[in-house]
C-alpha cells in the first residue's frame, strides 16, 4: 500500500515540474504584460528598468515578436523597442549595438 501511494505521489510531483518547465513564459513578462507589448504599448518604469539589456546580452523573444525589424545586411537586424534601437545578429539576437532615440 505505501509503494502504491508512495508512486503515486511521486508520479504527481513530476506531472507538476514537467507543467513548469513546459510553459514557455516562465521567468519572462507576465501574461498582461506581454499582450502590452505586443499591442506596441510601452512596459511600465519598473519593467523597463529590469531589462537592462546592455551589449553581448540577447534580445528577449517576446520584444522581437511584433516590432519593427530591418534587415540591414546579411548578418545584422536593427529593431526598434520604445526608445531604443538595438542592433542585433539575425541568427541568435545577441545584442551588438543599442541607440538612443
Amino acid at each position: 500500500m505505501n509503494t502504491l501511494l508512495t508512486g503515486f505521489f511521486s508520479l504527481a510531483l513530476l506531472a507538476a515540474s514537467a507543467s513548469v518547465f513546459a510553459n514557455p513564459s516562465h521567468g519572462g513578462l507576465p501574461p498582461g504584460l506581454q499582450k502590452k507589448v505586443a499591442q506596441g504599448q510601452p512596459l511600465p518604469p519598473g519593467w523597463q528598468r529590469k531589462l537592462n539589456l546592455a551589449r553581448g546580452d540577447y534580445l528577449p523573444d517576446y520584444l522581437y515578436r511584433d516590432r519593427r525589424v530591418v534587415d540591414l545586411d546579411r548578418r545584422h537586424q536593427q529593431v526598434a523597442v520604445e526608445d531604443k534601437v538595438y542592433i542585433v545578429l539575425r541568427n541568435t539576437l545577441e545584442i551588438v549595438d543599442i541607440l538612443n532615440l
